[in-house]
């Protein structure tokens, strides 16, 4: 190959992977906002255990169905609690849906929890997940921002999948 034709090719290359990125939402940065929320009613399924454990996609694949079927109104969600006590690979889970309302028919297997909430510090991300910023790295940003508030924050988030390209992730205040 000449030297005309790998550079044609590099430059081309570089220049797709630049679209995509863009496409997806890579530049797109992450807003973060104080807000007053009232309290997450939520039903899904606990988890604990191994972070790559296939339980926790079948569950949040089993709560993607529910919302799409039309069998819960709500919004995809998760709470990630930060247990101090698990071992480095674990991770404690809920995983399942935010109510739109009150819904009288939740799945067998589902639990209902509420998490009280009065007023959160919230990251908004409006770009496809393979270019997110890292979650370790969102939530550092949320305490920090907590912080040149004075507010204390509880030791979970609560993530809300509201499209493939929209992400909030709350962090409640104390």
């Amino acid at each position: 190959m000449s030297k005309k034709l790998v550079t044609i090719l590099g430059v081309t290359t570089i220049a797709i992977i630049t679209a995509v990125y863009l496409y997806l939402g890579g530049l797109n940065s992450v807003e973060y906002s104080l807000e007053n929320i009232s309290d997450y009613n939520l039903v899904g399924i606990p988890f604990e255990g191994k972070a790559k454990d296939k339980a926790i996609e079948e569950a949040y694949f089993e709560a993607k169905a529910y919302i799409e079927n039309g069998t819960i109104s709500g919004t995809l969600a998760l709470v990630h609690y930060n247990d101090t006590t698990l071992e480095k690979d674990e991770q404690k889970l809920f995983i399942g849906i935010k109510l739109n309302g009150g819904t009288s028919k939740v799945p067998e297997n589902y639990e209902r929890i509420t998490i009280p909430a009065r007023m959160a510090m919230r990251a908004t991300i409006e770009a496809h997940n393979s270019v997110m910023p890292s979650p370790h790295k969102i939530e550092e940003t949320l305490y920090q921002k907590a912080e040149e508030l004075n507010l204390k924050l509880q030791d979970f988030t609560v993530e809300q999948y509201v499209s493939a390209n929209l992400l909030i992730i709350d962090m409640i205040a104390k």
